[in-house]
Parts: structure tokens; sequence; C-alpha cells
């Protein structure tokens, strides 16, 4: 990483001197700009990120405390430097007082700066490594919540307060198999959408989505987040959008995260359309009374379990029949309800490694079929036929032994989140898996139990920190993923025949 430095001597003789001959890319650094007066100094400050500043005491007009109390007064988040003669150490010792790491004599010694420049490279690596791993706490300590396995507890947490603000699930439309390039269309995406809307926190989601809260106080925000959406949507192609209804506070990620996995979900049936809204289309699921999502899980659960498999299509046409009858349902809600069965197992066949266009076309037509149907026997009557498809299509997914792609991708999430609290339940959540399908798939793809390769991940990551880093063990035991120290200590000297002090020894 190269670290940008700004120069500032009301003498430009000076500052280019400096920046000259100083060998600042040998150690880290880089001038990023020159400045001869303290506001030409705080323009360019404001302009762009500087991580070092370098700054003569004495000049005309203001001085150089003058330029440290406006860096310390607007939070610019830099390292200041002091340039002074040796007639200056009073000066030196306030400028001390308002935050500067360093003090150096004039005429400057080219050595004296490059050997502070390592100094600092260090000190800048290990902010930046801190920040990282806060980071990427919060944003796993978020995305926890909403998937609703932590409670949103501002205060215990330090979670940011939220006002008025949309959930959004950014997903990819294009099956992508290769896990490295996923990870590197869904950075640039996130990069983007950050760029033009500065206040959105960007999780990554895992599988092939992005999960961001896109904070807004007027009308005029929402609107401009709709155009830029669109925008965006438009622009790349195998990209689409789905978004939750307004909510307000953090406590509202969980709902929030529900809302766009269904209207993802339903968006996925019309591949024309680039964004959704959850509001436009939450008439269209039925009432809870129905229980249509216990019965999705049920039927799910049933063509997870190979001996359960092969009587799922007749279980679910009972239970379709016993809804029309017993909740004396209409064909519009009858229909509702198939729509979502067919819409979940569409997206249960793709994980399974189905091939995608085929399976588009066949949820077109399915959803086609079922708005054509005029009474609640033909739509149970299509659902039959449509159930013996499925079990066909599960049948040779079988025999084909596909997965492996969706494998990949796990593989590819636990190397980015294994830090978090991951287990077998929440992947296949994740991933629209049994937890039984995906445990027997993943042994059969790799050769080891989900446990084994998490473990694995960790203690590697773990052996590079006691090697690279200085943190504390008890503070690497946290960043790997592990609440209890013993258990930490225990899993490595298992894993590596090795203590995690014995390790860092070495």
């Amino acid at each position: 990483m190269i670290y940008q430095v700004l120069i500032v001597d009301d003498e430009e003789i000076v500052c280019r001197g400096m920046a000259q001959f100083v060998k600042w890319k040998e150690h880290g650094f880089e001038v990023a700009g020159i400045a001869t007066s303290v506001e030409e100094a705080l323009l360019i400050l404001r302009k762009m990120h500087i991580d070092v500043v370098f700054t003569d005491i004495r000049m005309p007009e203001k001085s150089g405390i003058d330029l440290l109390r406006e860096i310390r007064e607007q939070k610019f988040d830099t390292q200041c430097v002091i340039l002074s003669g040796y007639s200056d150490f009073d000066y030196a010792k306030e400028a001390m007082r308002y935050g500067a790491v360093e003090y150096l004599t004039k005429p400057v010694n080219l050595r004296e700066v490059e050997q502070f420049l390592d100094r600092m490279r260090t000190k800048l690596n290990k902010l930046v490594e801190e920040r990282l791993g806060h980071t990427r706490q919060m944003e796993g300590l978020l995305l926890s919540i909403a998937r609703g396995y932590a409670s949103a507890d501002i205060e215990k947490y330090g979670l940011p307060k939220l006002d008025n603000w949309y959930g959004v699930s950014i997903f990819m439309t294009e099956r992508e198999a290769d896990p490295d390039k996923i990870q590197a269309q869904k950075g640039l995406m996130k990069e983007r959408i950050q760029a033009v809307i500065t206040q959105a926190i960007v999780l990554d989601s895992g599988n092939r989505s992005l999960f961001a809260v896109i904070p807004f106080q007027t009308k005029e925000q929402l609107n401009y987040f709709v155009s830029v959406s669109e925008q965006v949507c438009s622009e790349e192609k195998h990209w689409a959008l789905a978004v939750s209804k307004e909510k307000k506070g953090i406590g509202g990620l969980s709902e929030a995260w529900k809302e766009t996995e269904s209207a993802m979900r339903y968006l996925l049936a019309d591949m024309n359309k680039k964004i959704i809204f959850y509001k436009n289309i939450e008439t269209l699921y039925v009432e809870e009374a129905v229980e249509v999502p216990k019965l999705i899980t049920s039927f799910l659960q049933k063509l997870h379990t190979p001996e359960e498999r092969s009587d799922a299509a007749n279980w679910m046409e009972q239970m379709l029949a016993e809804l029309e009858k017993e909740k004396q349902m209409d064909v519009l809600k009858l229909q509702t309800v198939c729509i979502r069965i067919v819409i979940e197992v569409n997206g249960y066949l793709k994980e399974i490694g189905m091939e995608e266009i085929s399976l588009h076309d066949r949820l077109n037509e399915a959803l086609r079929q079922l708005l054509l149907c005029s009474g609640g026997k033909e739509v149970l009557r299509y659902m039959a036929s449509y159930l013996e498809w499925i079990m066909e299509c599960i049948g040779q997914a079988d025999h084909q032994n596909v997965g492996g792609g969706v494998i990949s991708e796990i593989q590819s999430f636990i190397r980015q989140h294994y830090s978090e609290n991951i287990s077998l339940n929440m992947l296949a959540e994740q991933f629209y898996m049994h937890p039984n399908y995906l445990s027997r798939l993943f042994k059969e793809k790799t050769g080891e139990n989900f446990v084994e390769y998490l473990t694995e991940v960790r203690m590697q990551k773990a052996q590079e920190l006691l090697r690279d880093s200085e943190y504390k063990i008890i503070e690497i035991c946290g960043m790997v993923g592990y609440d209890n120290p013993r258990s930490f200590s225990k899993a490595f000297k298992h894993f590596t025949g090795m203590t995690p002090r014995e390790c860092r020894e070495r």
C-alpha cells in the first residue's frame, strides 16, 4: 500500500526539493501535493485523503501551528510532522500538544526523513489492519442481525444509529462458477454503490449477492437513490436490485433482509426486470394463517432427504388439496401459493446445479400456465404435472452428480467470513439448501466435512497472524472466529501440533 504525503512550506523551492530528493516510493510513500500556505494545504486536505503532512512552523499569515489546529478541529485523519529550525523549539512543543507525531529540524536531513518514513509506514500499516478488522467485525455483526442470529443492541455492540433507510439486495442474475470472479465483480459493484451513495453500508452477504443499507432523510434523496439504482442496473447487465419497504432504526434489519429475499426470488421469475420494490409485490403474499412458508420449508426438506424424496410430490399434492378445501381458497389465492412454491423450488433447483437457461424457460412457462388456470381443480392438476417434472430433474441431478459449483461458492464464503459465527444451518439458509443435504454434498465434493474445512481455514489464518502481526493471542482468537481462548488453543494444538505461543516463538 502506498501512503499519500503533503508537503507545506511557504518557500516553494523547499517543497519541491524535499519532494524530489527523498526516496519516497522506496519507503512506501508518494507526494500527493505541495502547498505554500495553510489555506492551500486545507484545500488539498478537503479534496483528497492525505496520510502524512510535513509542515513548516514559521509561515506568513498562518503558521504550521494554525494548520495543526485546523486539522484537529476538522478531524482530518492524518499524521502531522513539524519541520523547524533549532530556534523554534518552543513552537515545536506547542505543535506536539496539537498532535504532531514528529519534529524534524531544518535543513532537512534526508536520511533522518527516510528513517522516519519506515517507522511511520509500520504505524500506518498497523492502523489499517486494526480498522479493517473493526470494519469486518461490524459488517459480520450487521449481517448476523439481518439474518436473525444476533440482537440489534446498539449500546452493547457500538452499532451505527439509523433513522430512515431501505434495505437493498444487489445480486448477480448470471450464474458464474468461478468464486474469484464472483468476489471481484462484487467488489467492483460495492465500490460503485459507495461512490455514488457515500452513506451506504454495503455488506457481502455471500453467494452472488450484496446487502446494502441505504439511509435517506428527504424524498429527494430517495428519488435520487431510485434513479441511480435504475442507471446502475441498465449499465450492469448481469445485476439486479430488490428493495425492502422503508425502515426506521437498526432493529428493522432482519425484516428488511426477509423482504429483499422475497422480492429477489420473485424478480428471478422475470429476468427482464432489473429492480423490484417489496411494497409492489406484498399483496401477492397470502396471509400467514395459511402457513405457506412452513409448507414450502417442509417440502424442500423432503426433497433434500433421500428417504423422503420419493413421496414428496404426493405429499405436496395432498397439502395443496387440503388448503383449497379447508381454507376455502379462491382461485387467486391458490394461484399465489403455487407461484410462491414454484419460485422457491426454482431457486433450489438452481442451487443443486440445474442449467440456468432451461430453468428460466420452465419457470416462465409454469407462471404463465398457473395464471391461465380458471379454477382451483385446474391449478391442482397443473401443479401435479409440475411436481412430477421436479422429481425427474432432481433424479437427473443426482445421477449426474452435480453440485460442485455451489460448494466452491460456499468454500469462498467461508474464506471470506471465517471470523463470523458460521454454522452449517446458517450456510444452508444462506445458500437455500437443507442442512443435511449440504453436509452430505460438502463431504462428497471436498472429502472433508464442513467443520473440518472451517477449522482448517481459521487455523491457517491464525498461523499467519501469529507469524506476521503483533496482535495478542487473545485478539487473534476473536479475529478467527473463536469466543473462548481455551477452545481456540485446543483447536490450534490439534491442527498444528503446537500451542499458539509456541507458533509465535518459532
